[in-house]
């Protein structure tokens, strides 16, 4: 996805900082104002994305990507997004205020921003809603989608998912016109990897004179889309581990001291950039693209737009490709194995018509037409036919600048996102590669018992215990961050994070863990 996930995800996951304003393009397709037609049930929805484009857009009740939507629904839509780069923040704003939408795009019906809105009845039971009014919904999601945490809770559903075409497609990126340079072949071990890096330190990859401005490794804000050398180690973030009899974060066995020696010579030596753990998005996509990165880690589906040849300004030799993970001491994976979740969507309490909601729903999960336009666009602005076939280009200025395609893709699309699905995949210049990225994130997908726990009622008010550093505010983070840019003595430095978040509520969060996993799997 083009989106930060996620994973997310479909943070996995996106901002754009592509060539041209889409000022122009958004006047070209806008639609004549015209009053709602009445009858039409009237749908709020609250959402986000990273997508240059939607912050061009002055008034989305009059673009034409929502009016097409409305047309094939037979619904008056109304969009409010929020910034992507705080939008937990503001969502639990709205949560606590009250201003909410009839729809609301979140993480998980648990997620910290309102962790326990379903047991305070702010958000809706779904299950007799969609047995009503939603039979498409039910036949078009796989039944495994429905066991999800992020969706229901001991058979009750509060949430409707948002999936994305290919449940696997983090991939390391790497600079194959850089490795060419410094005499190398694709990098295979951990220690084939680090040479690559200290070419890449050293050798003035990008040709501007400084060779101080390229790293081997780019890394963003809070390891977002950046966590590659940690698996290697035998540990991944949200990766839970028996330890015993215990069911624990694999973040906090001892595994982990590896990998932070790792991450303290990859700093130390400039492997990574110094603004790691602060770098954002925005800088970070912009770092890549303007020749700083000698590899990154990222979803595949972002290909033709973000790290087409193209986007590297300045570069006409770039040739960013696909690769497979390293090969570490304990392990060569990408990406835990997931049910295919981009975002979900729940359903306030307060939403006074929630069956309109739902047949809404059904209707972009079963409608060819809308699912057509979800892929292709708007004909004669996003795709053209010809001769009775289509002919569209993820690459046109329509679809690529400032990221357009999100807008029928992501923006609009309720059902998920449908970047690089299988059809968009077919009349792709980019399908060869996209099909290789995709087999590489599938075959090294990490295998995890936990892929259906509920998030830890332990976690849900302590946040800053959650086994992952995509919040940004964790004690995992902060201890990683003082760990690799300091001295500071690793094993005693480590094991006092441990005793820390155990008796901060690691250990609680943990017994629920172990009992989950004895009832789930009925050991």
């Amino acid at each position: 996805m083009k989106c930060k996930r996620k994973h997310a995800a479909v943070s996995g996951l996106l901002v754009m900082s592509l060539l041209l304003s889409a000022c122009s393009g958004e006047k070209e397709i806008k639609e004549n104002e015209t009053a709602a037609p009445a009858g039409k049930p009237k749908i709020s929805i609250l959402t986000t994305s990273p997508a240059e484009y939607t912050q061009t857009v002055s008034d989305w009740n009059q673009n034409a990507y929502v009016k097409k939507v409305e047309e094939l629904t037979g619904t008056d839509l109304e969009f409010e997004f929020l910034n992507w780069g705080d939008y937990q923040t503001q969502l639990t704003l709205r949560f606590a205020s009250g201003e909410l939408a009839d729809l609301v795009q979140s993480g998980a019906f648990d997620s910290p921003a309102h962790a326990r809105a379903a047991e305070e009845g702010a958000i809706l039971e779904l299950n007799e809603l969609i047995d009503k009014y939603g039979p498409n919904l039910k036949a078009k999601i796989p039944e495994k989608v429905w066991k999800d945490p992020s969706i229901s809770k001991n058979g009750k559903i509060y949430a409707i998912p948002g999936l994305v075409p290919h449940a696997h497609t983090a991939v390391p990126f790497i600079r194959e016109d850089w490795l060419q340079k410094a005499g190398m072949s694709m990098p295979v071990t951990l220690d084939d990897w680090v040479a690559y890096f200290e070419k890449v330190k050293t050798m003035d990859m990008n040709g501007n004179g400084d060779p101080n401005d390229e790293y081997g490794f780019y890394v963003r804000e809070n390891l977002g889309s950046s966590d590659m050398f940690f698996y290697e180690f035998g540990v991944a973030m949200n990766h839970w581990v028996m330890q015993g009899d215990q069911f624990v974060p694999s973040v906090i066995t001892p595994n982990m001291k590896d990998a932070l020696a790792f991450w303290r010579m990859l700093y130390k030596k400039g492997y990574i950039n110094p603004n790691a753990i602060t770098n954002k998005y925005a800088d970070w996509q912009a770092g890549i693209t303007s020749g700083k990165a000698g590899s990154w880690l990222h979803y595949v589906d972002n290909l033709a737009n973000m790290w087409a040849p193209d986007q590297f300004v300045g570069q006409p030799d770039a040739k960013p490709v696909v690769i497979e993970p390293p090969k570490g001491p304990r392990g060569q994976g990408v990406g835990l194995a997931n049910t295919g979740m981009y975002y979900v969507w729940i359903i306030p309490a307060k939403t006074k018509n929630p069956e309109k909601v739902i047949q809404f729903l059904d209707k972009a999960w079963s409608d060819p037409e809308l699912q057509k336009f979800y892929t292709f666009g708007l004909e004669g602005h996003n795709y053209e036919m010809v001769d009775g076939k289509m002919k569209w280009d993820p690459t046109s200025p329509n679809n690529a600048n400032n990221m357009e395609s999100f807008a029928y893709q992501v923006n609009t699309n309720v059902t998920g996102h449908s970047v690089n699905n299988d059809e968009a995949i077919k009349l792709s210049p980019f399908a060869e590669q996209l099909q290789r990225g995709f087999a590489i994130s599938e075959k090294y997908k990490i295998e995890a018992d936990s892929m259906y726990m509920p998030l830890p009622e332990a976690f849900k008010t302590r946040p800053e215990l959650l086994p992952n550093f995509v919040s940004g505010s964790t004690l995992l983070l902060d201890m990683f961050a003082k760990v690799i840019t300091s001295d500071v003595d690793i094993d005693a430095e480590f094991d006092k994070f441990v005793q820390e978040w155990k008796r901060r509520g690691g250990d609680e969060a943990i017994k629920q863990a172990t009992e989950w996993h004895k009832s789930f799997f009925r050991k």
